[in-house]
């Protein structure tokens, strides 16, 4: 078993891990080949919605996390996933299936026959679920791997023991001694015998220095408790019955009760001809039905959605980052930010470019500011970029969403962060929040950040109250077009990032309908699973009028519904009108103002030919 690449999946049941089983699983894997995948299983009950999970797939995720920090897992690599499910011992199936596990590790207690819950059904019901190898383990009292003994009855488990146990007697020099007992007439013992030694020949490589002992006796249990009582490692196949497996034998549950050993269970694969209960045949089957939506989306809230403080590591997400090769860029959009822009790149600078070289790249973005915002950002050290000046070869657009679009050329990192530049509370977390979750979890390449956005009424702060054009338009648009999104908490937050590979691949809206239009683009291309949300805690900054709003809401819905038109989901009998009266008062009069507020699209850069050829000599 050591010889090939294992995937493993972990599902945890507490809160630590035991070092036996660890030991048992660096044996499997190493640094360079294999993989551990760590599973923390949030159960919601079947009444509530699976949003339920969010807080506590957080806490899993911290357990995980300090697992890893304190060296208990400091001998393999890890992945760590969090599921959120009705039924927990689907999710353990679901995530061995998904993450191509080829061995899933199951902790036992040595107490019972294997009936006792584990995540909403029983061990040896699982064994009977799902056509992966399964691996059961009672950790033993003592730490010790010398002597390990295999209890081989050769039937269709014992292969998959066997392998376990080189395993551990490669990675940890332990002897290894054969047990097998037979209750046969003389003759067929010895049949039997010669049947062991030529079959350990073709398994084990190194069959010559395994001890071999066959035993013939009429109690077979009292033969091997007595014979194994001085072993700190004991493997067995599962017990097989009327073509069922069952985990949890008579030998098996009196060892564990009985012994001080680690005790190892081993299930081969179930053929896919064996029955799996006739009421279960079709959750098992991943894509057997359209899921519903709205559970679909809950359990992407729950699992997808992080905070801020559980990337505050910022060592540990630099260690990470260099481990992967990866370079991050941070974009700055300005237009007259010259205000709040100096203090936001201080803030950043001095703590994730000058002392934790988090950021690889800074660089402000600007659309031809008048109030000094260039001068600010030039006398802290960080080139200014006027976004009319980039790829001159396409023209030049007005809005932030062509800057955004120019940066992702201008940029050089395999992640890019964009956040807005009129933030009054910045804090490192708003940066080093986005990109965590790209860093620490391969499988998102898109983070929005959401927050709590205060507004000021008159002179007084009002916690709550902020992210109108988000409440009135964003969020009804989403829940009636695409509802896969409706999880995102701020659609329209200027506080994003996502790895280059995919940002390179969608179009970008010019204008106001920027964010909206890279979550449907992103959406459209990779699916919802893509997607990550990070709770940047609050956000203070300077709140628009209610003309601007409106003109935003205007740009929104102008391409939500481009959108919807392009792709044959709704159709228009007559052209939609691109200007938009604004509604003027002064102390003597009002009066109309007509405004053009048109958002086109931007192609994918990736096929912009000046980008594929700095990129193909970058890489």
């Amino acid at each position: 078993m050591h010889r090939k690449e294992n995937r493993i999946l972990l599902p945890m049941t507490k809160k630590t891990i035991n070092k036996n089983l660890i030991k048992i699983i660096s044996s499997l894997i190493s640094k360079n080949q294999g993989k551990l995948t760590a599973l923390g299983v949030v159960e919601i009950p079947k009444d509530l919605s699976l949003s339920y999970g969010a807080i506590p797939a957080r806490r899993f995720r911290k357990i995980i996390s300090d697992l890893a920090q304190t060296g208990q897992l400091e001998r393999v690599e890890m992945k760590t996933l969090v599921g959120v499910s009705h039924q927990g011992w689907q999710e353990v199936i679901n995530s061995a299936q998904k993450e191509r596990c080829n061995l899933i590790f199951l902790e036992w207690d040595g107490k019972g026959d294997g009936k006792r819950r584990f995540y909403g059904t029983t061990m040896d019901e699982i064994a009977q679920k799902t056509s992966n190898d399964i691996v059961i383990v009672k950790p033993g009292k003592g730490g010790e791997f010398k002597k390990v003994l295999v209890l081989l009855r050769g039937g269709v488990h014992a292969k998959l023991g066997l392998s376990l146990a080189t395993s551990i007697v490669d990675k940890f020099g332990s002897s290894l001694t054969v047990l097998h007992i037979s209750s046969t007439a003389p003759k067929q013992f010895q049949k039997d015998k010669t049947a062991l030694k030529n079959y350990l020949k073709k398994q084990a490589s190194f069959a010559d220095k395994i001890n071999i002992v066959s035993l013939p006796s009429p109690d077979t249990e009292k033969t091997i408790l007595d014979f194994a009582k001085d072993y700190d490692v004991i493997i067995m196949g599962a017990s097989t019955k009327d073509g069922k497996t069952t985990p949890f034998g008579p030998i098996s549950q009196k060892i564990a009760k009985n012994l001080d050993a680690t005790t190892i269970i081993a299930i081969a694969g179930v053929p896919s001809q064996l029955p799996i209960f006739e009421s279960e045949k079709k959750s098992v089957k991943l894509h057997s039905a359209k899921k519903d939506i709205s559970e679909v989306v809950d359990r992407w809230f729950a699992e997808n959605t992080f905070h801020a403080e559980e990337f505050s590591n910022i060592e540990e997400l630099v260690e990470l980052k260099e481990k992967q090769g990866l370079t991050i860029s941070l974009g700055l959009p300005t237009l007259n930010e010259g205000e709040t822009v100096g203090k936001i790149i201080h803030t950043i600078k001095s703590e994730l470019y000058d002392k934790h070289h988090l950021i690889d790249e800074i660089a402000l973005i600007d659309s031809n500011s008048t109030d000094g915002t260039q001068e600010i950002a030039r006398k802290l050290g960080i080139p200014v970029l006027v976004d009319s000046e980039i790829l001159p070869s396409q023209g030049a657009k007005k809005g932030k969403g062509e800057a955004l679009w120019k940066s992702l050329y201008a940029l050089n990192g395999d992640i890019i962060v964009w956040i807005d530049t009129d933030i009054k509370n910045i804090t490192p977390s708003f940066v080093y929040g986005l990109v965590g979750p790209l860093i620490k979890y391969p499988r998102i390449k898109y983070v929005k950040g959401f927050y709590r956005r205060p507004i000021k009424v008159r002179d007084t702060l009002r916690e709550t109250g902020g992210g109108r054009v988000t409440e009135l338009t964003a969020r009804p648009l989403i829940n009636l077009f695409f509802p896969e999104l409706s999880g995102l908490v701020q659609p329209l937050s200027g506080e994003y990032a996502g790895r280059r590979e995919t940002l390179e691949q969608v179009g970008f809206y010019t204008g106001y309908g920027v964010e909206i239009g890279l979550l449907i683009n992103i959406l459209e291309k990779f699916g919802l699973s893509v997607f990550g949300q990070v709770d940047l805690i609050k956000r203070i900054h300077r709140n628009q009028s209610l003309s601007d709003l409106s003109k935003m809401s205007f740009a929104i819905l102008q391409v939500v519904i481009e959108w919807l038109e392009k792709k044959n989901k709704v159709y228009l009998l007559q052209e939609m009108n691109k200007s938009m009266k604004l509604i003027h008062r002064d102390p003597k009069n009002f009066y109309l103002e007509v405004k053009e507020i048109e958002d086109t699209m931007r192609p994918p850069m990736i096929e912009m030919p000046e980008y594929v050829e700095k990129f193909k000599k970058l890489s």
